[in-house]
């Protein structure tokens, strides 16, 4: 290998990008090389990101000279074959990614060349060198080592022909469950003409009656792609297999997927069936209430918390979610793990109103400090949103002083939005103009503070008293308080369009909100703008532009508006 990667007159070649010669390749091949397992695997895992670098660099780059790539890819199929080479599945990696980049739709290297923007004569070269490696790389589908094989597979992806061959002869789980999982988007995907779905529905069928718990899962789960109705006939199997806490480790060890090098956790296989039983939402909330039942019945406390994340995920998707997720969630209230109560009061807090009925239960958890791992506030904090959205008055003593204090010593707080986090100190207050006298001094002394100390929370509180018809000036501050921003008046001809193509497309428009009040202030309704409404109203989903918990409280003022819009004439 060596004599003929000098016998290229790298310096004669294109250069890679604007920051690095072809010579640079070679460079980093015999780093590559030389590593053993004396080296720091940070010393290797560089060598490997700098060749992804410099390869994908010389792969897309404009010109007309000889590509690096195309010269560089013999060698580097050398050094993926040589079992010495360390690491080796992360050089099958930098492979699949030329492969993926180079070659549309087939990987290996027998497709037409992909649309790069280079020349015809570079493209040529690219794939005639891919035609020329196409035999030895092969051979990684039959490595002495599963994870290259496994890691290989991604080269033939969407092609069951070679799958289904690969499945034929495949011993280790891991990469049978990979398999597995492949060739059912593949044969779903595949040209009428050349179609091999009743192979690969035998095959799945022969998986699924098998002895292997693993590989039964993993059959459901492809079979869906070729029918959706799949998983909902195979909920027993998968409630008993999925909940058997003997089953749950070795799940955790074989379940790869052909583009993910790590293995999914039984949460992530859970979280995937309850999204394909979603086309029946009842039946897909009747699981995770199994789920929860038997996380309870068992002592399995990651099953509760897998059911808890899952009722979150389908209640913030679907509205008719509620009536099943409500008793779920009031259930885990009491529950001994600190990250379920967390979760559990969560949803009952954007529950809001329909959480009534369990007030008691919410009071009992007001001093309760147990905590998420991930996110923020305590458990105590959520009850006491949860009983501010029921309008219970046992959550008003000390509630300013219990939103405010965890921000004092803060400058800013990150989350993502889908997390189910600890609500603004606005979106608390801002619906309780009710309790206004009673709250207001608290609130204007925590805005002293807050101003005084120039904290992060003075904007938030300004727009509570703002939103309360109070003066959001402190006693001596300079007015007048700026007006919050207000969206242009709008035609009712141009609402009514908005809301016809919201309700059309299910993008969100920018001024939904407005456009909706054009339509209540200046009503009637057109036969369009009431049936657009209508089914909004209708709508099994979040009408709102946000996620985590504020796309519930948008929902919430979406949908109230739309009844005051139905109530017009």
């Amino acid at each position: 290998m060596w004599e003929a990667l000098d016998a290229v007159d790298w310096r004669a070649l294109e250069a890679v990008g604007s920051d690095h010669s072809a010579t640079d390749v070679p460079k980093v091949l015999r780093r590559i090389a030389r590593a053993d397992a004396t080296t720091r695997p940070e010393a290797v895992a560089r060598a490997y990101a700098d060749l992804h670098d410099l390869l994908m660099a010389s792969w897309r780059a404009q010109g007309q000279g000889t590509d690096v790539g195309a010269v560089a890819l013999p060698f580097l199929v050398d050094l993926a074959l040589d079992p010495r080479t360390v690491a080796r599945p992360d050089l099958v990696d930098v492979l699949v990614c030329l492969a993926c980049d180079e070659v549309g739709g087939e990987a290996g290297g027998t497709g037409e060349a992909g649309n790069s923007g280079d020349s015809g004569e570079a493209d040529s070269a690219r794939e005639a060198a891919w035609r020329r490696q196409w035999p030895r790389i092969r051979r990684l589908f039959d490595d002495g080592d599963p994870v290259v094989r496994r890691t290989a597979l991604q080269l033939i992806a969407d092609r069951t022909g070679p799958l289904l061959e690969r499945w034929h002869v495949e011993t280790d789980l891991s990469a049978r469950v990979a398999l597995l999982l492949a060739l059912g988007p593949a044969a779903a995907a595949e040209h009428p003409g050349r179609s091999t779905a009743a192979e690969v529905r035998a095959v799945l069928d022969a998986a699924l009656h098998g002895e292997n718990p693993v590989l039964r899962v993993a059959a459901v789960i492809a079979a869906a792609s070729l029918d959706p109705r799949s998983v909902l006939r195979a909920r027993p199997m998968l409630l008993e297999l999925l909940t058997d806490p003997v089953l749950a480790p070795e799940f955790e060890q074989v379940w790869y997927t052909v583009h993910c090098e790590i293995p999914c956790l039984r949460s992530d296989i859970v979280a995937r069936v309850v999204e394909l039983l979603e086309c029946e939402p009842a039946v897909a909330t009747a699981f995770v209430t199994a789920l929860a039942e038997m996380g309870s019945r068992i002592g399995d406390a990651e099953l509760r918390r897998c059911a808890v994340d899952e009722a979150w995920h389908l209640l913030s998707a679907r509205p008719s979610a509620a009536a099943a997720v409500l008793p779920l969630a009031a259930g885990l209230l009491a529950d001994p793990d600190d990250d379920v109560r967390y979760k559990a009061a969560h949803l009952m807090a954007v529950l809001g109103p329909g959480a009534a009925r369990y007030a008691d239960r919410l009071a009992a958890l007001l001093d309760d400090r147990g905590e998420s791992e991930f996110f923020d506030g305590t458990v105590g904090d959520h009850a006491r949103w949860a009983l501010t959205r029921i309008g219970d008055p046992r959550a008003l003593p000390d509630l300013i002083e219990q939103l405010v204090a965890p921000y004092r010593d803060m400058q800013g707080r990150g989350y993502g939005l889908g997390d189910p986090r600890r609500p603004d100190v606005a979106d608390v207050l801002r619906p309780l103009r009710a309790h206004a006298a009673e709250l207001l001094p608290a609130v204007r002394e925590a805005l002293r503070d807050e101003v005084s100390r120039a904290g992060w929370l003075v904007g938030d509180l300004r727009e509570v008293l703002h939103a309360w018809g109070e003066n959001p000036l402190l006693p001596g501050e300079p007015g007048p308080y700026p007006q919050p921003w207000e969206p242009p008046q709008m035609e009712p001809a141009q609402a009514e369009a908005r809301v016809v193509a919201y309700a059309a497309d299910g993008q969100w428009h920018w001024m939904l909100t407005t456009a909706l009040d054009t339509l209540a202030r200046h009503g009637p309704l057109t036969p369009a703008a009431r049936e657009a409404l209508t089914a909004l109203a209708a709508a099994d989903r979040r009408l709102s532009e946000h996620g985590g918990y504020p796309a519930f409280l948008q929902d919430e003022e979406i949908r109230a508006r739309i009844d005051r819009a139905l109530a017009l004439p």
